[in-house]
């Protein structure tokens, strides 16, 4: 945060405070990005289907009455009521109604957009995507999915209740991440942690420079920089983060900028140039080749396929 005095410059804000303070205790700063799309209660038809797709969300979906058969990552689940899926972005996933129970059933599903920084760290060791009723986990998140079921019924939305609502979000966030933490027996120690977030940090910082509009390429991120601008060698800075992210830095830089285009794709108000700019390129068909290199389909190709396996939301978008 930067602070302007009227009457002196200092060079550190503590020299204004130091002297006429005894003791401290100072929070670090704070900054999450985090996006919530189409939360919503749907009850079935016994001849539901939803077909093979994924989207660069985090997702979770929880059977409130009947069974549901759910598949994600080659594995077929059969839900029964309280029991939850957590699906992570771009793994494919489709969802059907169990042909031996009769009649439909009834779920409860929200997507989320949150820092990676942030969840990585939590998954790196964990595999699961389904969550029976009695996991520790589902009992933990249980309150809060609750909660949003709540508002998830209601047809109006004052102010405070979206507040709320990003409350209890955080809320199941924290408890998800403290019951992946306790179910994981993990000997990176804080230092590693901190210190492959602060890569982490720094490469988002790069991706977001503004690139070179001769290139007609986004700006490049170099590892090698980022390891000398916090005083570590490239080697250790390409350890440390494998060993907290389960990925090398320059792959962790292609997961941006792939989920970030996948964002912008699946939203109606930007066009492909448009989007192509907003990623740093100043050439579209660049962008698009690129594109088409990460996913094996074009950017045109896959915001069709988006469009056209989207599910309907009974609460609107709330973005943070």
């Amino acid at each position: 945060m930067e602070i302007h005095y009227a009457d002196k410059n200092f060079e550190d804000p503590r020299d204004v405070t130091h002297p006429y303070t005894d003791t401290e205790f100072m929070f670090p700063d704070m900054k999450v990005e985090y996006e919530l799309h189409s939360m919503h209660v749907r009850k079935t038809k016994d001849s539901w289907y939803f077909p093979s797709h994924e989207h660069p969300l985090y997702e979770l979906n929880y059977v409130t009455k009947g069974t549901q058969l759910f598949s994600v990552r080659n594995q077929t689940f059969q839900m029964n009521e309280g029991d939850l899926v957590f699906i992570r972005p771009g793994e494919l996933h489709h969802s059907s109604n169990a042909a031996n129970h009769g009649g439909g059933f009834t779920y409860f599903c929200m997507h989320f957009k949150l820092d990676d920084k942030i969840l990585l760290p939590f998954l790196k060791e964990s595999t699961e995507s389904y969550y029976p009723a009695d996991s520790l986990l589902n009992r933990s998140v249980h309150p809060y999915l609750n909660r949003l079921m709540d508002y998830s019924l209601r047809t109006s939305f004052s102010f405070m209740d979206k507040m709320m609502i990003h409350s209890t979000m955080f809320e199941l966030i924290g408890t998800m991440m403290t019951s992946l933490e306790k179910e994981q027996k993990s000997d990176v120690s804080q230092h590693v942690v901190s210190t492959a977030h602060c890569i982490a940090q720094e490469i988002d910082t790069a991706l977001k420079k503004p690139s070179n509009p001769k290139s007609g390429e986004s700006h490049v991120v170099r590892i090698e920089e980022i390891a000398e601008q916090l005083n570590i060698s490239l080697s250790y800075c390409q350890k440390v983060f494998k060993k907290v992210y389960h990925m090398s830095p320059r792959q962790y830089v292609t997961f941006r900028k792939l989920n970030e285009a996948k964002s912008l794709l699946i939203q109606d108000v930007y066009t492909i140039e448009q989007i192509a700019f907003v990623m740093g390129y100043h050439d579209s068909s660049h962008f698009s080749r690129q594109f088409k290199r990460w996913t094996g389909m074009s950017p045109g190709t896959y915001r069709t396929h988006q469009s056209q396996t989207r599910e309907g939301a009974f609460i609107p978008d709330l973005d943070m």
